[in-house]
């Protein structure tokens, strides 16, 4: 019996060390959190596809998602999982201060089976309290140029 209860206790000490260990003190990676939110779409979970966006850009894509509801996301090139869902990760800029004083990190990314060159897009990620969410209001759907000279 005694046996069996210290087995119970390092088990639930051990259960709540990765618990805490995930919950307070690992911080995702700006690629990890956005594979997060594109796998919730993926697997058609809405709120935490939402979730995966900050709190000023999620009341607009929850409008769009309303909007498109009665669209296949696949054939419609105007449904946000168009742009929003890939996993083709191309590059991942460096963390830097944004505009805004948050910091920020731009993905390139490539939606999947698109060949022709020209073809990738920026998106913003912002690090937040709760970590790393995609910032929709400055998506633009065109790749991110950065002190062009003309």
């Amino acid at each position: 019996m005694k046996k069996l209860l210290v087995t119970l206790l390092l088990g639930a000490l051990i259960a709540g060390g990765a618990w805490a260990y995930f919950h307070y003190i690992h911080r995702a990676s700006p690629q990890d959190a956005y594979l997060t939110t594109v796998s919730a779409a993926m697997l058609g979970d809405t709120d935490t596809f939402v979730q995966g966006f900050t709190p000023a850009s999620r009341p607009v894509l929850a409008a769009l998602m309303q909007i498109s509801r009665s669209q296949d996301p696949r054939s419609n090139l105007n449904h946000p999982y168009y742009y929003l869902v890939t996993e083709q990760i191309e590059e991942v800029g460096e963390p830097q201060s944004g505009a805004d004083g948050q910091t920020e990190v731009w993905l390139t990314l490539k939606r999947a089976g698109d060949r022709a060159t020209g073809t990738a897009y920026s998106l913003r990620m912002v690090e937040l309290d709760e970590g790393w969410r995609i910032d929709a209001l400055t998506f633009t759907g065109k790749k991110r140029v950065e002190n062009r000279v003309r």
